[in-house]
């Protein structure tokens, strides 16, 4: 599941756990922000990906390094207009849109991508916060999707770890790829159950989550085993956005 649509869906799904109306613009925002990341990580990678053969960026980078600077001038436009409405908002989602950028100009120091990633990923679920939400859903659902992203990215490591050398430093290139293994599924399976807390509806999707991480610690295709965590996870969100988290 691309993260645009992952943080869009978990903007939402946080205003309905905390019964808030869904401030649509700030939803918007949210997913142009993470598109603009998206793409600006395609052209910064746009020769290291020829290898994956994703070769759009490397072989017309000027178009797309316009289109990239498209999507970040209308990021600018909607979190202006989201400001003028809210102020604490807009300050989450200007914050949220410079670390998506700083992204990926860290590729060569540990541990700040991906933790990057998944903090910019998760924050949307704060947002209900800036209306005058209290602490409680929104911080649980940020420390579980923070963690469930953190192990998902891992998985993409992994699947990159062979075409990465020199060129990132990643975790599995540090640790290992066994030790990778586990360390993402132990960060899913907490996120699982911080996710059980802010509500018991999210348990039975999680078994699919749960099933995608057994495949990966047997020694699967990262690849294989993130499109059914991917699945799971959709799966639990959209359980907490047609529940409310009740």
């Amino acid at each position: 599941m691309p993260i645009c649509l992952l943080a869009s869906l978990l903007a939402i799904a946080s205003f309905r756990t905390v019964g808030f109306r869904i401030p649509w613009d700030v939803v918007v925002a949210v997913c142009c922000i993470a598109i603009a990341a998206m793409l600006q990580n395609d052209w910064r990678d746009r020769y290291h990906d020829i290898r994956k053969h994703k070769v759009v960026a490397s072989e017309h980078p000027r178009a797309f390094c316009g289109l990239v600077l498209a999507f970040w001038a209308g990021c600018i436009v909607l979190i202006t207009l989201v400001t003028t409405g809210n102020t604490k908002a807009g300050f989450v989602l200007a914050v949220l849109a410079l670390a998506g950028a700083l992204y990926s100009e860290t590729r060569k120091i540990l541990f700040i991508p991906i933790t990057l990633v998944s903090a910019v990923s998760a924050t949307p679920a704060l947002l209900p916060m800036a209306y005058g939400a209290t602490r409680g859903k929104p911080l649980l659902l940020f420390l579980s999707a923070a963690l469930i992203i953190f192990g998902r990215e891992l998985t993409k490591d992994l699947e990159d770890m062979y075409i990465d050398k020199g060129y990132k430093l990643t975790i599995p290139l540090v640790a290992g790829e066994r030790e990778s293994r586990v360390l993402a599924a132990v960060a899913i399976v907490t996120g699982l159950i911080a996710g059980a807390t802010v509500s018991l509806s999210v348990v039975l999707p999680a078994t699919i989550v749960l099933v995608a991480l057994i495949r990966l610690l047997s020694g699967e295709d990262p690849r294989r085993s993130r499109k059914l965590l991917d699945g799971g996870v959709a799966f639990i969100i959209l359980i907490l956005i047609i529940t409310g988290g009740g």
